[in-house]
């Protein structure tokens, strides 16, 4: 069993317990169960958690740093669909259970800074779920999250630039400090040149 998973989980209870509407309990109760999977892991800035066109086969839960989650497009641009950072889980849901059917990746997952966690082999951790209540109500619940948090960053895409960087600082506070202009740029869908020109126009240049 990872002692250090459960010593850093607990760091979160408190404000994870609350984002996914758990009890403390429960959240305590999910990482002495998921424990026994976790093994440690580091990566540096710029390398892949998950790789597009390969089968995804891990969730990673995040005890530092920021990673990012995005596809590529026909055109061949990078489009940022979002972060997670310290205490959060690190993975393409969707890729995961694409997995199941031996589909390819269609999404990315790449540390934008060093990054230290845990990663958790999925296809454990699902067999785990299969057989227990708990896992299966707090993955629902997790799942619940996860869909009100994608609704909310569809609504970002439908305000003009400026409402979107705002909306952004809502949704990543502090966020903004950590990361490079131009990846926040790719989160907006605007061109790091005109990010430029929304930075100067609040003041700000990064």
């Amino acid at each position: 069993m990872s002692q250090a998973f459960i010593d850093h989980r607990a760091k979160y209870r408190d404000v994870t317990s609350q984002r996914y509407k758990v009890t403390p309990a429960m959240y305590d109760e999910v990482t002495a169960l998921l424990a026994p999977l976790a093994t440690p892991v580091s990566f540096r800035k710029g390398e892949y958690l998950q790789r597009i066109g390969t089968i995804a086969q891990n969730l990673y839960w995040l005890h530092s740093g920021v990673a990012r989650t995005g596809f590529i497009t026909e055109a061949g641009a990078e489009v940022t669909l979002h972060f997670v950072t310290d205490g959060e889980p690190a993975a393409s849901h969707d890729d995961l259970l694409r997995a199941r059917d031996g589909l390819p990746a269609q999404h990315f997952v790449i540390a934008e800074t060093a990054v230290h966690g845990f990663k958790l082999d999925w296809a454990a951790y699902t067999a785990m779920r299969e057989s227990n209540s708990m896992l299966r109500d707090y993955y629902l619940k997790v799942s619940e999250c996860s869909i009100m948090e994608q609704a909310r960053r569809m609504c970002i895409n439908a305000a003009p630039a400026q409402g979107r960087l705002a909306a952004f600082r809502r949704e990543y506070p502090g966020l903004e400090q950590r990361i490079s202009q131009k990846v926040v740029a790719s989160f907006l869908g605007i061109t790091p040149q005109y990010m430029s020109q929304l930075l100067r126009s609040d003041g700000i240049d990064k």
